[in-house]
Protein backbone atom coordinates (compact mmCIF):
# COMPACT_ATOMS: atom_id res chain seq x y z
CA UNK A 1 0.00 0.00 0.00
CA UNK A 2 1.11 3.52 -0.29
CA UNK A 3 2.61 5.37 2.71
CA UNK A 4 0.34 7.33 4.47
CA UNK A 5 1.33 10.59 6.66
CA UNK A 6 3.33 9.94 9.22
CA UNK A 7 4.62 7.01 8.29
CA UNK A 8 8.41 7.55 9.42
CA UNK A 9 9.74 5.74 5.74
CA UNK A 10 7.84 8.27 3.86
CA UNK A 11 10.57 10.59 2.17
CA UNK A 12 14.55 11.13 2.50
CA UNK A 13 16.03 11.48 5.55
CA UNK A 14 17.68 14.86 5.37
CA UNK A 15 17.28 15.66 2.48
CA UNK A 16 18.40 19.57 2.95
CA UNK A 17 21.88 17.67 3.66
CA UNK A 18 21.41 15.68 0.06
CA UNK A 19 20.57 18.99 -1.68
CA UNK A 20 23.53 20.75 -0.54
CA UNK A 21 26.39 18.16 -0.77
CA UNK A 22 25.03 18.10 -4.41
CA UNK A 23 24.80 21.32 -5.18
CA UNK A 24 28.46 21.42 -3.93
CA UNK A 25 28.81 18.68 -5.99
CA UNK A 26 27.39 20.06 -8.98
CA UNK A 27 29.13 23.25 -8.99
CA UNK A 28 32.61 21.58 -8.16
CA UNK A 29 32.17 19.48 -11.38
CA UNK A 30 30.87 22.33 -13.21
CA UNK A 31 34.33 24.04 -12.54
CA UNK A 32 36.68 21.43 -13.66
CA UNK A 33 33.99 20.91 -16.82
CA UNK A 34 34.85 24.29 -17.74
CA UNK A 35 38.62 24.13 -17.53
CA UNK A 36 40.86 23.43 -20.84
CA UNK A 37 43.19 21.99 -20.74
CA UNK A 38 41.08 18.79 -19.08
CA UNK A 39 42.76 18.47 -15.31
CA UNK A 40 45.77 15.84 -15.50
CA UNK A 41 44.02 14.07 -12.51
CA UNK A 42 41.03 13.49 -14.92
CA UNK A 43 42.68 11.98 -17.47
CA UNK A 44 44.78 9.51 -15.72
CA UNK A 45 41.81 8.55 -13.83
CA UNK A 46 40.06 8.27 -16.70
CA UNK A 47 42.60 5.96 -18.28
CA UNK A 48 42.81 3.47 -14.98
CA UNK A 49 39.03 3.06 -15.19
CA UNK A 50 38.83 2.56 -18.71
CA UNK A 51 41.90 -0.15 -18.81
CA UNK A 52 39.76 -2.15 -16.26
CA UNK A 53 39.32 -5.89 -17.82
CA UNK A 54 36.79 -6.51 -20.39
CA UNK A 55 34.95 -9.04 -17.59
CA UNK A 56 34.64 -5.87 -15.51
CA UNK A 57 33.11 -3.85 -18.36
CA UNK A 58 30.38 -6.72 -19.39
CA UNK A 59 29.86 -6.74 -15.73
CA UNK A 60 28.69 -3.59 -15.25
CA UNK A 61 26.92 -2.73 -18.72
CA UNK A 62 23.60 -4.24 -17.49
CA UNK A 63 23.83 -2.27 -14.06
CA UNK A 64 24.81 1.10 -17.04
CA UNK A 65 21.16 0.09 -18.58
CA UNK A 66 19.70 1.72 -15.22
CA UNK A 67 20.83 5.13 -16.73
CA UNK A 68 18.82 4.95 -19.19
CA UNK A 69 15.38 6.31 -20.33
CA UNK A 70 13.76 3.01 -20.86
CA UNK A 71 14.85 1.98 -17.66
CA UNK A 72 12.41 5.03 -15.84
CA UNK A 73 9.26 3.27 -17.24
CA UNK A 74 10.05 -0.01 -16.31
CA UNK A 75 11.19 1.64 -12.52
CA UNK A 76 8.10 3.18 -12.13
CA UNK A 77 5.66 0.47 -13.39
CA UNK A 78 7.56 -2.00 -10.50
CA UNK A 79 6.60 0.54 -7.94
CA UNK A 80 2.83 1.52 -9.21
CA UNK A 81 2.42 -2.69 -9.12
CA UNK A 82 4.13 -3.79 -6.15
CA UNK A 83 4.03 -1.24 -4.37
CA UNK A 84 0.92 0.20 -4.91
CA UNK A 85 1.91 3.67 -5.31
CA UNK A 86 0.76 5.37 -8.69
CA UNK A 87 1.61 8.61 -7.56
CA UNK A 88 4.75 7.42 -6.82
CA UNK A 89 5.15 5.33 -10.25
CA UNK A 90 4.04 8.97 -11.82
CA UNK A 91 7.04 11.00 -9.99
CA UNK A 92 9.67 8.10 -10.87
CA UNK A 93 8.98 9.02 -14.69
CA UNK A 94 8.80 12.91 -13.94
CA UNK A 95 12.33 12.61 -12.30
CA UNK A 96 13.76 10.33 -14.65
CA UNK A 97 12.44 12.18 -17.80
CA UNK A 98 13.66 15.72 -16.22
CA UNK A 99 16.80 14.50 -15.39
CA UNK A 100 17.60 12.98 -18.97
CA UNK A 101 16.61 15.94 -21.20
CA UNK A 102 17.67 18.37 -18.51
CA UNK A 103 21.11 16.53 -18.80
CA UNK A 104 21.18 17.31 -22.77
CA UNK A 105 20.81 21.08 -21.85
CA UNK A 106 23.62 21.09 -19.64
CA UNK A 107 25.59 19.18 -22.46
CA UNK A 108 25.12 22.34 -24.50
CA UNK A 109 25.79 24.93 -21.98
CA UNK A 110 28.87 23.54 -21.30
CA UNK A 111 29.97 22.22 -24.32
CA UNK A 112 32.60 19.71 -23.33
CA UNK A 113 33.37 16.76 -25.66
CA UNK A 114 33.44 13.29 -24.80
CA UNK A 115 37.36 11.51 -23.66
CA UNK A 116 37.98 10.34 -27.08
CA UNK A 117 38.28 13.42 -28.23
CA UNK A 118 41.42 14.13 -25.70
CA UNK A 119 42.25 11.03 -25.80
CA UNK A 120 42.25 9.84 -29.51
CA UNK A 121 44.30 6.50 -28.23
CA UNK A 122 40.94 5.43 -25.44
CA UNK A 123 39.20 2.26 -25.61
CA UNK A 124 36.19 3.10 -26.44
CA UNK A 125 33.37 0.14 -25.14
CA UNK A 126 30.29 1.82 -26.35
CA UNK A 127 30.09 1.34 -29.50
CA UNK A 128 31.27 3.38 -32.54
CA UNK A 129 28.93 6.34 -31.81
CA UNK A 130 29.83 5.82 -28.01
CA UNK A 131 32.92 8.38 -28.17
CA UNK A 132 31.46 11.38 -29.56
CA UNK A 133 29.30 13.45 -29.01
CA UNK A 134 28.90 16.23 -25.63
CA UNK A 135 30.29 14.36 -22.27
CA UNK A 136 29.34 17.11 -19.45
CA UNK A 137 27.53 16.25 -17.80
CA UNK A 138 26.78 12.03 -17.84
CA UNK A 139 23.32 11.47 -18.80
CA UNK A 140 23.02 7.61 -17.43
CA UNK A 141 24.26 9.48 -14.14
CA UNK A 142 21.57 11.60 -13.57
CA UNK A 143 18.66 9.62 -14.65
CA UNK A 144 19.61 7.26 -12.56
CA UNK A 145 20.89 9.48 -9.51
CA UNK A 146 17.15 10.84 -10.08
CA UNK A 147 15.26 7.98 -10.48
CA UNK A 148 16.30 5.80 -8.04
CA UNK A 149 16.16 8.61 -5.10
CA UNK A 150 12.58 8.78 -5.86
CA UNK A 151 12.32 5.12 -5.86
CA UNK A 152 14.03 5.26 -2.24
CA UNK A 153 10.78 6.20 -1.21
CA UNK A 154 9.10 2.85 -1.86
CA UNK A 155 12.29 1.32 -0.08
CA UNK A 156 12.50 0.25 3.99
CA UNK A 157 15.14 3.08 5.05
CA UNK A 158 17.54 0.02 5.85
CA UNK A 159 17.58 -1.45 2.01
CA UNK A 160 18.10 2.33 0.11
CA UNK A 161 21.81 2.41 0.55
CA UNK A 162 22.15 -0.31 -2.17
CA UNK A 163 20.41 1.44 -4.35
CA UNK A 164 22.89 4.57 -3.81
CA UNK A 165 25.38 1.78 -4.70
CA UNK A 166 23.60 1.20 -7.67
CA UNK A 167 23.81 4.61 -8.23
CA UNK A 168 27.72 5.04 -8.20
CA UNK A 169 28.32 1.82 -10.18
CA UNK A 170 26.11 3.50 -13.21
CA UNK A 171 28.30 6.32 -13.55
CA UNK A 172 31.77 4.37 -12.69
CA UNK A 173 30.25 2.32 -15.51
CA UNK A 174 30.47 5.30 -17.99
CA UNK A 175 33.48 5.87 -17.14
CA UNK A 176 34.93 1.96 -17.44
CA UNK A 177 33.17 2.21 -20.98
CA UNK A 178 35.32 5.17 -22.01
CA UNK A 179 32.19 7.56 -22.81
CA UNK A 180 32.79 9.97 -19.54
CA UNK A 181 35.11 11.47 -17.61
CA UNK A 182 34.67 11.63 -13.58
CA UNK A 183 33.72 14.89 -13.46
CA UNK A 184 30.97 14.23 -16.16
CA UNK A 185 30.20 11.62 -13.91
CA UNK A 186 30.13 13.52 -10.36
CA UNK A 187 27.88 16.40 -12.27
CA UNK A 188 25.12 13.61 -13.25
CA UNK A 189 25.24 11.97 -10.03
CA UNK A 190 24.40 15.75 -8.30
CA UNK A 191 22.02 16.93 -10.96
CA UNK A 192 20.38 14.05 -11.01
CA UNK A 193 20.09 13.76 -6.98
CA UNK A 194 19.00 17.53 -6.86
CA UNK A 195 16.04 16.61 -9.16
CA UNK A 196 15.30 13.41 -7.26
CA UNK A 197 15.04 15.26 -4.09
CA UNK A 198 12.89 17.98 -5.71
CA UNK A 199 10.34 15.27 -6.89
CA UNK A 200 10.35 13.62 -3.48
CA UNK A 201 9.42 16.80 -1.63
CA UNK A 202 6.24 17.32 -4.55
CA UNK A 203 5.59 13.74 -3.96
CA UNK A 204 5.17 14.16 -0.46
CA UNK A 205 2.95 17.45 -1.06
CA UNK A 206 0.75 15.74 -3.36
CA UNK A 207 0.00 12.59 -0.88
CA UNK A 208 -0.22 14.98 2.08
CA UNK A 209 -3.19 16.64 -0.02
CA UNK A 210 -4.32 13.22 -0.74
CA UNK A 211 -4.73 11.80 2.54
CA UNK A 212 -6.37 15.08 4.17
CA UNK A 213 -9.01 14.47 1.41
CA UNK A 214 -9.65 11.14 2.65
CA UNK A 215 -12.15 9.86 5.28
CA UNK A 216 -10.67 9.16 8.48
Amino acid sequence: MAARRGDPDRGLAHPGVVAAVAAVALLGSWLVARHRPVPSWEIDLTRRLSDAPDWVAHGLWPVMQLGTLFAVFVLAAVVGVFRRDWVLAVCVVLAGVIAWFGARVVKHAVGRGRPSVYLPDLVVREGSGGGHGLGYLSGHSATAAATLTVVMVALPRRARPWLAVVVALVGIARIVHGVHFPADVVGGWAFGALIGVAVVALYERVTGWLDAGRPA
